[in-house]
């Protein structure tokens, strides 16, 4: 999957499981998925995909924006 289709499969799984609308300018936080929602989208993102992500993957501060997002998503598909 190239960057471009991780992002519009991430943004789907948020806008499914949260309602939140991600985007490339604003934080995830911004758009809507505080650190609750974000573990939804998480735990969507690797039921969906067939990974885990590693702890260290998930740190929060880690975790700021859909590029972030992407960047982990993409060392796993």
């Amino acid at each position: 999957m190239t960057k471009k289709e991780i992002a519009e499969a991430i943004t789907q799984v948020a806008l499914d499981v949260t309602g939140a609308e991600l985007n490339d300018v604003e934080t995830l936080k911004a758009c809507g998925l505080d650190s609750l929602s974000l573990v939804a989208v998480i735990a969507e993102l690797e039921e969906k995909f067939g990974f885990s992500f590693t702890e260290s993957e998930l740190d929060p501060e880690n975790l700021q924006m859909l590029a972030d997002l992407v960047r982990i998503t993409e060392n796993h598909v």
